[in-house]
């Protein structure tokens, strides 16, 4: 066998490992881990890296991508945080590498890219479902063992991710109702809105609404025109006030966000009361060395500085629950630019794709990260973390292969 086939061999089983990972991160976390690590391996493997840095070279993404994770690298040589510290924020970061890798490899061939987004869907699809079977059956797979209405019944990691991961796989069921035919559209349709009832009614959390909002809006935006898209936001507006009036679990986290937030001052340790005082108080680290910030992993130690009682340190100083903030506290006013680059390029490349699917996915997944962003740390967290990075390689793959001519030159 020569060295040729050996690399193409290499580089296919590459492409169909990065397959599995998408299919696996959404139920399995340590089964994606392994294969999104043995792809990368494979690539390795595979050599002719120069030849496949420049299919993805030219890509913002794979820069901005690169420059963040290079800033990270750089903080480690002013922290005062401990090894242990530093070392896991590389290793939770190392992501944005990878993502470089996932470019190559998906950019090359459509219908791998095809197979990655249909595995992914698969996943969102059994959890979907899973979470409906749960208000009746208990299934030893789901996290949440408690059935009936007015119970959360997130299945796989917890119910914030579980609704994150939801919210674009409503987006992307709406658009292949729009682009369907027959029965298949109106098989879509009804997944869109058992995917959506599955976040209002069927989970707690107020992320999920937020970010289902968000996800409808920009199905309207993208796919509809003129007075069609008016009228189909005034109806999205009457669906969700509706979704509202009939979702006991809906009335109730809104009643206790109002409540967090009215007693934010007397108990800073509720869901809502945790993140006003993180918002109050990061600023404040924010502002002692604002260009290049405190370095990297130094949040853990240095919020503690500026918290109005330090012994409430272990409560504070995992996340401040806000990704522009923290990158801000660790990496200053240079990590954020980074960042707002990197979600700014994501919406550059989906604007000049010709396919309508990358084009919308690509704008759906942007404005659910920089939204998400603002009340978690989507970066940090797991599986968080292989949702936006994994879909950023896919869309961004997909749609800077389907780019217009003008924007090729």
């Amino acid at each position: 066998m020569t060295l040729t086939a050996i690399s193409n061999r290499c580089n296919a089983a590459a492409q169909w490992t990065l397959v599995g990972a998408f299919g696996a991160f959404p139920i399995a976390l340590g089964l994606a881990n392994a294969l999104m690590l043995l792809a990368v391996l494979l690539w390795c493997l595979g050599g002719h890296w120069a030849e496949r840095w420049q299919a993805v070279s030219r890509n913002p993404v794979a820069w901005l991508a690169l420059a963040l994770y290079g800033l990270m690298l750089l903080g480690v040589l002013y922290t005062p945080a401990p090894a242990d510290d530093w070392q896991l924020h590389l290793k939770k970061y190392v992501k944005l590498p990878m993502m470089v890798v996932w470019l190559a490899l998906l950019w090359q061939v459509a219908s791998i890219r095809q197979h990655a987004l249909n595995a992914f869907a698969a996943a969102m699809a059994f959890t979907a479902v899973s979470t409906w079977l749960n208000v009746w059956f208990q299934l030893p797979w789901s996290q949440s063992q408690n059935q009936g209405w007015g119970v959360s019944h997130h299945v796989f990691g917890d119910y914030i991710t579980q609704n994150v991961m939801m919210a674009l796989f409503v987006l992307l069921a709406l658009f292949r109702a729009r682009a369907g035919r027959d029965w298949v559209r109106w098989g879509w349709a009804a997944t869109a809105v058992l995917a959506a009832v599955s976040i209002t009614h069927l989970s707690d959390g107020r992320t999920g609404y937020v970010l289902l909002a968000v996800a409808v809006g920009v199905f309207v935006l993208t796919q509809l025109k003129g007075r069609v898209a008016v009228a189909a936001m005034l109806a999205g507006l009457l669906g969700l006030g509706g979704l509202l009036a009939t979702s006991d679990t809906m009335h109730a986290r809104f009643d206790k966000a109002v409540a967090e937030a009215q007693q934010h001052d007397s108990d800073n340790t509720s869901s809502i009361g945790h993140r006003l005082y993180n918002y109050k108080t990061t600023p404040k680290l924010v502002a002692e060395k604002p260009l290049l910030g405190w370095g990297t992993g130094a949040y853990h130690t240095q919020i503690c500085h500026v918290l109005d009682k330090p012994e409430q340190c272990p409560t504070f100083s995992w996340h401040p629950h806000n990704q522009y903030l923290f990158l801000a506290a660790e990496h200053g006013m240079v990590g954020l630019g980074l960042y707002l680059a990197l979600l700014v390029s994501m919406a550059w490349v989906a604007l000049r794709s010709t396919d309508p699917q990358a084009r919308t996915l690509l704008l759906g997944l942007t404005a659910l990260l920089a939204v998400n962003s603002l009340f978690n740390s989507p970066l940090w967290s797991a599986r968080e973390s292989h949702f936006f990075t994994l879909m950023a390689a896919l869309l961004a793959s997909s749609a800077w292969a389907s780019r217009s001519p003008t924007s090729v030159k």
